[in-house]
């Protein structure tokens, strides 16, 4: 009896029936495999399983066990390990993937069309012999997903009859041809499970841009590049721009690996190591991509770029072979290989770096006459002169030759140069031609974000220009901007006391007090107020806790008001 009712269990979990099973099925069973996923640190991190759909590494499995993971293993029926090389594509609302190992493989074809036989066989993993079990479709659904950046496609979503035993999650049901139909998402006790469409990852193509990327992004793993150098130059450019630094790194030695004579994956595996301060292995790659490189002057150009970046971002991490020198030699190769503009950009860069402000100059004012031409030249060669304590009227007249190359009439792309010009004859003390440019450039920014600062600026030359109220309104305006600035609050009080609005200044004091209880110059801003109106004995009291906090004028303003 005992033996009677073990039977009887065992063909209810397992859902065992009298089903023949060919030999096709049981050879395309033996594409199922085990996945192992593990983080950074080498611990592990997810299991899962999934099918080879084709012998030269090509696999579609769930997707969950990727994220965050900085190596994944597959290992095979027969024991064989596999470690995965590239992510080519993932959709975490149906939770599958598809991706490629190294080496050949075994393979389970997928199906290209829904069954009309409605009994599957469901290949569980299992080691040297495949177990299957038996099920039946009991409901279908169609989902439109779009794998190839083309167009959409319908796909079929499959409600199953079967009781599985646990661990067989993304394992394949086959049909009686032995192709792959389905993946196992989800089953209940109830004997009822959940399974997508093993056309829809294994039709899945690699995209530059797009949610798939947006997915795979959550992987250390790196995605799969384009065939075509062109596209995959613009995949490690995104890849760059999107990506975890350890991410990257991989994407940057598949890069290398399948464009082993292209500069671009030394260029991009010398900007990482910089990154970690390993600058004799960045100068090493950089090396080698002129080596490779067709365009030998980008490549130089680029060599100078990074070590003129080097030393103006990690001055204090010192490397021997890289010098300005050496940045300008790279830049001047460039030129003398190709006399085209940006290479001479390059060197009015280092140029101006060493300190050389007339030749840097000279350089910006001759690529001003070529095809860059702009304003952003014109006002580098603005910043040479500047540099080089040029007299003011020099200074002044190339930041308006500056304006005048901008696209006329100006908008708010070009306000950055009027706002600069006003800060310049802010500089200069020229007050009432800062506060007309300050205005203008307000004018250009009409629905663009202005921030504090710009109104504490303005504020300043008003002040100086003797434009009070407009100076009153741009210092109101800069503290409800930004409320926690007791400057602004102290700036403002201390204009009210020039104006006697002593009431009004005793309110900004205090409102800077509330900020930051320990200004000194709120209570000699508050001190002075109360003194002005008559409150002497308060005002001292406050002048000497000003002075107690360091206020530097605090002894002439005793002198004065204390009795």
């Amino acid at each position: 009896m005992y033996k009677k009712i073990l039977f009887t269990l065992i063909l209810s979990v397992f859902s065992l029936v009298t089903y023949a099973q060919s030999a096709t099925v049981k050879k395309s069973a033996m594409g199922v495999f085990s996945l192992n996923t593990f983080r950074a640190d080498g611990s592990p991190l997810a299991t899962s399983h999934g099918i080879f759909i084709s012998e030269d590494g090509e696999a579609v499995s769930q997707w969950k066990p990727f994220e965050g993971a900085a190596k994944a293993v597959v290992i095979d029926m027969q024991g064989r390990k596999y470690e995965v090389e590239e992510l080519i594509g993932a959709d975490d609302i149906y939770d599958v993937c598809k991706f490629r190992v190294s080496g050949k493989t075994p393979k389970t074809p997928v199906s290209q069309s829904v069954p009309t036989d409605k009994q599957l066989w469901l290949a569980c993993y299992n080691m040297k012999t495949p177990r299957l079990l038996h099920a039946s479709t009991s409901k279908t659904e169609t989902f439109s997903q779009n794998p190839t950046g083309k167009a959409n496609k319908d796909y079929t979503f499959y409600i199953l009859n079967i009781k599985t035993p646990e661990d067989v999650d993304f394992c394949p049901l086959l049909d009686n041809k032995g192709e792959a139909v389905a993946i196992l998402q989800s089953s209940d006790k109830n004997g009822t499970a959940n399974a997508v469409s093993a056309l829809y990852p294994a039709e899945m193509e690699y995209q530059s841009i797009g949610n798939s990327m947006t997915t795979m992004a959550k992987s250390l793993i790196p995605s799969s590049l384009p065939t075509g150098y062109k596209d995959a130059q613009l995949a490690l450019l995104l890849a760059g721009q999107q990506r975890k630094p350890e991410a990257l790194r991989a994407t940057i030695e598949l890069f290398i690996k399948k464009f082993p004579d292209k500069p671009d994956g030394y260029q991009a595996r010398a900007q990482s190591a910089v990154n970690k301060k390993d600058f004799a292995a960045a100068q090493a790659d950089m090396e080698k991509a002129i080596a490779v490189a067709d365009n030998k002057a980008e490549a130089h150009c680029a060599y100078s770029n990074l070590i003129l970046n080097k030393l103006i971002y990690i001055p204090d991490d010192a490397f021997e072979p890289w010098t300005l020198d050496k940045a300008l030699q790279e830049a001047r190769t460039a030129y003398s290989i190709n006399s085209e503009p940006a290479y001479m950009l390059q060197e009015a860069k280092v140029l101006f770096a060493k300190g050389n402000y007339d030749e840097a100059y000279n350089a910006y004012m001759k690529i001003q006459s070529s095809s860059l031409a702009g304003p952003e030249i014109m006002f580098s060669a603005v910043q040479c002169k500047q540099a080089a304590n040029a007299p003011a009227d020099t200074v002044i007249a190339l930041m308006d030759s500056t304006i005048a190359v901008c696209p006329q009439p100006l908008t708010f792309q070009s306000a950055p140069y009027v706002m600069q010009r006003g800060m310049i004859y802010q500089q200069y003390n020229m007050y009432r031609k800062a506060v007309a440019d300050f205005n203008f450039y307000e004018k250009l920014m009409v629905g663009n974000r202005i921030g504090a600062e710009f109104y504490y600026n303005r504020f300043v030359c008003e002040r100086e220009a003797h434009i009070y109220q407009q100076a009153l309104d741009d210092i109101q305006k800069a503290t409800e901007l930004n409320p926690r600035e007791p400057l602004y609050f102290c700036a403002k009080g201390s204009l009210e006391i020039k104006l006697k609005l002593l009431d009004q200044a005793i309110a900004s004091a205090n409102k800077a007090l509330i900020v930051d209880p320990r200004s000194a110059d709120a209570y000699a801003v508050l001190g002075v107020a109360q003194c002005h109106k008559g409150q002497v004995h308060e005002g001292v009291l406050n002048l000497e806790q000003a002075k107690s906090l360091g206020y530097v004028g605090a002894d002439n303003l005793l002198k004065k008001y204390k009795k």
